[in-house]
């Protein structure tokens, strides 16, 4: 059917497919908890430091999808926030794979 040429770049195509539907960011519960909240629902809490997130944006040369990178990058932060005692974020940007937030810690 196939000469076996083309095997691999046959296997190669269809990772390259399969690839951008993975979800590669683990999230722990306690993690998964903390809210992403507007700038204006932080008024009253803690600021507690910057965090800056990074995942992969193409995969084999091909763009992943927006909303998978986000959740990516929004459970990366969430992490990190539980890591500095904090119990909210607000995300301020994501581009190409990169997410700035700031982590608070709330009443």
């Amino acid at each position: 059917m196939f000469q076996p040429v083309y095997r691999p770049t046959l296997a190669l195509v269809g990772l390259a497919l399969l690839l951008p539907g993975c979800t590669w960011v683990k999230i722990s519960d306690e993690a998964r908890a903390i809210p992403l909240r507007e700038p204006h629902e932080v008024a009253n809490c803690q600021r507690l430091g910057n965090i800056t997130t990074q995942v992969a944006w193409k995969v084999m040369g091909l763009p992943r999808g927006e909303n998978k990178i986000r959740v990516e990058l929004d459970n990366l932060a969430r992490s990190r926030a539980l890591d500095m005692q904090g119990n909210a974020v607000v995300r301020e940007s994501i581009s190409k794979g990169t997410g700035n937030y700031t982590a608070y810690k709330c009443p």
